[in-house]
């Protein structure tokens, strides 16, 4: 009878059926009839380009290192489930204890040939195994014979114990143009569930996720730290994907269609997997701009948008809404001065010192959101 060690377990089999061996698994191999299974589970640490190479295959290494604006941006707001998510030497994170398995099927394929699955048998080496009884219920990543790793699934149909957690979030707040990103947006705690500070969210869920991706169009997005982070002193996650940039994770969203349907999927370690619809309301031909992103009080405010926001604007279709310092709202169209085919002029006579924001809510094109400053009260003559 042959045997191959496998972490703590001993899996004994032989190449032809035999007394002690009965069980067949492929036409050479037989095992133990007391078998409990025909796999093994596991914890591993691995990187987020293993994580989500099942998910994205087109994706490079590459594409999951930081860009030196993120790195900057996570010396401020650094990643806050550090049990779970690390930075590596790379500049890229990995992922520790993800559940895998393998099937005792290919570690003895593997075992025979080592110098043709030399990935899969180093792999191995990292799993750290345990009885199958201590984890049932949940999703497992399956390690291939050809060293990677295939999409998350479920190894039965028992109900995983985790809290339970996707009735009691929402989606909202989704805005297009946004600074920086072609679309983002805002996952929060209903509001009677009373989380209003960071802290609160930070306890009841924030601290335990560590996957965010967004499907669109067939195609998995995953969404690194900082890609979605919340801060202090937020209650909220809120995320975005980059616009007018070369790296690839951010491609699909470069162009939309109307009514486009996305999915947003997000797991935390020890709750259920939260999943959040939506339809892309229309793109822009052109990215609205705001002329300067400082203004001193006297000085016009320009805004270039599509000349059909510029329409509906004029006939209030679409909402325009100026959110004061002291988080005030002032009606948009009382300071509304001038506009042309594809310009909205705003006098800032009326507004103070202070940091602004600029909504627009239009039915066709969603929500629109420019952040501005107000240095001083007049503009020197």
């Amino acid at each position: 009878m042959k045997k191959v060690q496998i972490g703590p377990f001993t899996v004994r089999y032989e190449v032809v059926q035999t007394e002690q061996c009965p069980l067949k698994i492929t036409e050479n191999i037989y095992i133990e009839q007391d078998q409990r299974s025909n796999y093994l589970l596991g914890e591993t640490t691995m990187s987020v380009y293993e994580f989500y190479l099942s998910v994205n295959p087109d994706l490079s290494e590459k594409e999951y290192q930081l860009s030196e604006n993120f790195q900057r941006i996570i010396k401020r707001f650094p990643v806050t489930n550090q049990q779970k998510i690390f930075l590596d030497q790379k500049g890229s994170y990995s992922i520790r204890k993800v559940p895998v398995y393998i099937t005792i099927q290919d570690y003895i394929l593997a075992a025979t040939e080592p110098e043709t699955h030399s990935e899969f048998l180093r792999k191995v080496e990292n799993i750290h195994f345990f009885p199958i009884q201590e984890s049932e219920g949940i999703s497992y990543k399956r390690l291939r014979l050809d060293g990677r790793y295939a999409s998350r699934e479920k190894l039965d149909e028992k109900k995983a114990d985790v809290k339970i957690i996707q009735d009691q979030l929402e989606l909202t707040n989704e805005m297009y143009y946004f600074g920086p990103y072609n679309y983002a947006g805002v996952i929060q705690f209903l509001p009677e569930y009373g989380i209003s500070t960071y802290d609160q969210f930070h306890e009841a869920y924030g601290k335990h996720v560590y996957s965010f991706t967004i499907s669109k169009a067939g195609q998995t997005i995953p969404l690194l730290w900082p890609d979605y982070l919340y801060h202090r002193p937020e209650n909220h996650l809120e995320f975005g994907l980059l616009a007018q940039t070369n790296e690839g994770r951010y491609a699909a969203f470069e162009h939309w269609e109307a009514g486009e349907d996305i999915q947003i999927d997000l797991l935390a370690e020890g709750f259920e997997e939260v999943h959040f619809t939506s339809q892309l309301k229309k793109p822009l031909v052109n990215r609205p701009q705001l002329s300067q992103t400082e203004y001193k009080a006297g000085e016009q405010l320009s805004l270039l948008i599509d000349p059909e926001l510029v329409a509906e604007v004029l006939n209030e279709s679409a909402s325009v809404v100026f959110v004061t310092p002291a988080k005030d709202s002032l009606d948009g169209l009382s300071i509304l001065s001038e506009t042309t085919d594809d310009q909205l002029l705003f006098s800032t006579d009326l507004l103070t010192k202070g940091r602004y924001q600029l909504k627009i809510n239009s039915p066709v094109y969603g929500q629109l959101l420019f952040l501005f400053t107000v240095k001083q009260e007049r503009s020197e003559k």
